[in-house]
């Protein structure tokens, strides 16, 4: 669970035992929840923001306000809430959802810096360890990269989408046999996405072995997107990736 639904789960314990009024926000925050598991994130939006018009300086409100918003790619109203809630009560959860809407943003340094604020206030935060992996991936150093994706898995051994991205970080840095050790496992077992099976080839490729590449991809792709990919295929094993 992600720090942002433990924090409304929380909340709806604590209000649990409060008055009809509060039962109402209750139910309202359970609604809103509930549009947020199901990826309504624009739904929950509208709640938030109906709570925020009677209490505007409520940090909770504040800070489910711009989780929802960076769930909904609205990134510039994500920052206005999260610099405003965590203005009011400063945590690392504010910092990890600002991280996360200035990397969405383009903005990479100042993401690197909100989110190392977040990971040394937090260490146990795989999202904010994920999202920290993600820009120094994007800034080619890849050898942090790996050690904030190796992080979050520790913490969430579970997860494809970190699995994933630490193979791409081993598959950009010029390591393509590091990636397919990650995700042949995750494609034998039948459990891999259409993206992990796309970089499973794209390593394939780029370790030389095209044939494996085209099996994989040829479950993918229609025959004009496997012809013109076969085509980068053939010059990423030739060339490489870098």
């Amino acid at each position: 669970m992600n720090s942002s639904l433990a924090i409304l789960c929380l909340s709806l314990l604590m209000f649990g035992c409060q008055s009809t009024g509060t039962q109402k926000t209750d139910q309202d925050l359970k609604l809103a929840l509930t549009a947020l598991t199901n990826g309504h994130a624009e739904n929950a939006l509208v709640i938030y923001k109906h709570k925020l018009k009677q209490a505007p300086d409520d940090a909770q409100l504040l800070f489910l306000a711009g989780s929802a918003c960076n769930q909904a790619a609205r990134y510039d109203e994500a920052l206005y809430y999260l610099n405003k809630g965590s203005a009011v009560a400063p945590s690392s959860e504010f910092d990890r959802e600002l991280g996360r809407a200035h990397l969405a943003l383009g903005n990479i340094r100042l993401a690197t810096n909100t989110l190392l604020k977040a990971v040394d206030n937090n260490q146990d935060d795989d999202i904010a360890l994920n999202s920290l992996g993600v820009t120094y991936s994007l800034q080619k150093n890849y050898i942090k990269a790996r050690s904030a994706f190796k992080g979050a898995i520790n913490i969430r051994p579970d997860s494809l989408e970190y699995r994933n991205n630490l193979a791409l970080g081993w598959l950009l840095d010029g390591q393509p046999e590091q990636s397919i050790q990650i995700l042949y496992p995750i494609y034998l077992r039948g459990e891999a996405t259409s993206k992990v099976r796309l970089n499973l080839a794209l390593a394939y490729a780029a370790n030389g072995k095209i044939d494996a590449a085209k099996t994989i991809a040829m479950s993918e792709l229609n025959q004009s997107e496997l012809e013109s990919t076969l085509a980068y295929y053939q010059t990423l094993a030739e060339q490489g990736i870098n």
